[in-house]
């Protein structure tokens, strides 16, 4: 009777797709990451899914955009389950409601790829985070 049993769960298990066998480790992809002083990401786990915050500026460098005020800012916050992540990479969108699978997100929502490679993410987005000129698009390292 074990035996059978056992056979029942190898069938079951070698009948799931690849994604469900593979376990994306989170924890890789946890803490503050830096692209340069303008552009921020941070990353924290939650439960099985990634809460992915990013801050970008444009002008806050500069003296004289930051004396007049003229600075652009962008951001997001998105909690991204585990299984959109697949080998090292992630991408969704930001939504009026909330996070959207790539392929859902429409032509002016925010759009973020994130590739992880080691210590680093090269990040790219779609120029639709934030203000003009703000972009969220480099190499980040942790802080």
């Amino acid at each position: 009777m074990k035996r059978r049993f056992a056979y029942v769960l190898m069938a079951i298990a070698t009948a799931s797709p690849a994604w469900a066998q593979e376990k994306t480790d989170l924890a890789s992809w946890i803490g503050e990451w830096t692209a340069g002083p303008e552009q921020f990401i941070t990353i924290k786990a939650d439960g099985d899914a990634l809460l992915i915050e990013g801050n970008a500026t444009y002008g806050a460098e500069d003296p004289e955009k930051a004396a007049i005020g003229a600075i652009n800012v962008g951001d997001f916050s998105v909690l991204v389950p585990a299984g959109w992540i697949e080998q090292g990479k992630v991408s969704f969108g930001v939504g009026e409601n909330g996070p959207l699978r790539i392929d859902d997100a429409d032509e002016y929502d925010c759009v973020v790829n994130i590739t992880q490679s080691g210590q680093t993410l090269e990040v790219s987005d779609n120029y639709m985070c934030g203000g003009m000129n703000v972009t969220f698009d480099g190499t980040y390292s942790r802080k």
